[in-house]
């Protein structure tokens, strides 16, 4: 039976039967622009709200505030499926030209990059099995000429499993790479249970950490909402930013500017609801590190980090965290702490709970496209191996 993929264009309303007796009006729109994007924030924000957590980098304040930092909206190609009317699904592309493997391709990609936890696809949950794949394969449609990128997707998301069955339409030709694998701390329990169940090694780095930075008596730790860009601790933030480590690679607030872009596009967006948040530490009026947190729906999001170089014999980062998480614990004000990071070593020693997500590739069905995956995931791979086992022969170097 010929799939509603096959049969309905974008941006074209038809009646389809989804299942026998019924009909069922299906529409695929295409949101081109950020002024497009604002009028649906109520029914995209309420889609996105059903989910358990909410998947804040799906929603509508995240996106608006990512786009207008790091992407050109004439580039956007922000999917809506509507069932009846009601939307049902969405999926956030940039459609652009970019190079693969050297060679120039168009490349439907969702809409993150290094500042996004994850990203995703989502279909509204009460849809039945037929509705949800007919949705899926609205939203994720690849073109003959084109590179589907779906960065940063969870790996356990019925969406992986969507893509990589190749009996759906244009899924011939996919491919799976690993991405990142995201601890996360539930927030149960005291503080005294949770920190004494940590490794030993953890406990004894920390307590003499914490012992060196008490003894110096005069650093200070306050958190404060942030709701306004004009507020005193915002220039504070950006200048820890521009001492620390990353304006050796241009990573910092100062002078990335599209990084700053996004946190003052974030504060506009979140900071009159109080859920943006900095954790910061001072010594003698100066400031000296901060974590930044971005809470939804009982989750925190530690969305971005720094501390002042000339005070790394303090830990200051180390200590920030540690304050910052025994104050989740004793206010019990959220549910989870969300670390944003990959599976770093330090991380480990706080949780044994991942997340796990990967990126998957589909390629369009053009000759060229398909040359590039099969050089991609068998080509590459092979000579990989062959490499490998090269260098570790005895006698080669």
């Amino acid at each position: 039976m010929e799939t509603l993929g096959q049969i309905l264009p974008a941006g074209f309303e038809a009646t389809v039967r989804l299942n026998p007796g019924t009909s069922s009006t299906v529409e695929l729109r295409v949101i081109r622009n950020l002024d497009e994007f604002a009028s649906v924030q109520v029914e995209w924000d309420e889609l996105i709200g059903l989910l358990d957590p909410i998947p804040l980098p799906l929603s509508h304040g995240w996106l608006r505030s990512w786009l207008a930092a790091f992407a050109n909206e004439d580039h956007m190609e922000f999917r809506c499926v509507y069932l009846n009317g009601r939307l049902v699904g969405v999926a956030p592309f940039l459609k652009e030209r970019e190079r693969y493997r050297g060679v120039p391709v168009s490349i439907l990609k969702l809409a993150a990059n290094g500042h996004s936890p994850y990203s995703m696809v989502v279909v509204h949950p009460e849809l039945s099995e037929v509705q949800k794949r007919v949705a899926l394969e609205l939203l994720t449609r690849v073109e003959p000429d084109e590179v589907g990128l779906f960065f940063k997707i969870p790996k356990l998301d019925h969406l992986r499993s969507f893509l990589l069955d190749q009996s759906g339409v244009g899924h011939e030709y996919v491919g799976e790479k690993p991405s990142l694998l995201t601890p996360v701390i539930p927030v149960k329990g005291d503080w005294k249970t949770f920190f004494a169940a940590r490794p030993r090694k953890l406990k004894k780095s920390l307590n003499h950490k914490l012992n060196r930075y008490n003894r110096a008596g005069d650093f200070v730790i306050d958190v404060e909402a942030i709701r306004r860009d004009d507020q005193p601790i915002v220039d504070e933030l950006i200048s820890i930013s521009a001492n620390s480590w990353k304006s050796a690679i241009g990573n910092d607030l100062d002078s990335n500017i599209r990084s700053r872009q996004f946190f003052f596009n974030l504060i506009n967006a979140f900071g009159a609801s109080g859920c943006l948040t900095a954790w910061i530490m001072r010594r003698g009026g100066a400031p000296v590190a901060y974590e930044l947190h971005l809470s939804d729906d009982g989750v925190v999001y530690p969305i971005r980090a720094d501390y002042h170089q000339a005070f790394k014999s303090f830990s200051p980062g180390s200590i920030l965290e540690y304050t910052a998480l025994k104050h989740l614990f004793d206010t019990r004000s959220a549910r989870q702490y969300y670390t944003c990071a990959d599976d770093y070593w330090y991380l480990s020693n706080w949780t044994h709970e991942y997340r796990e997500f990967c990126t998957i590739e589909v390629f369009g069905s053009s000759l060229k496209l398909r040359a590039l995956f099969y050089l991609e995931y068998s080509v590459i791979p092979v000579v990989k191996r062959l490499l490998g086992k090269h260098r570790h022969k005895p006698g080669t170097t």
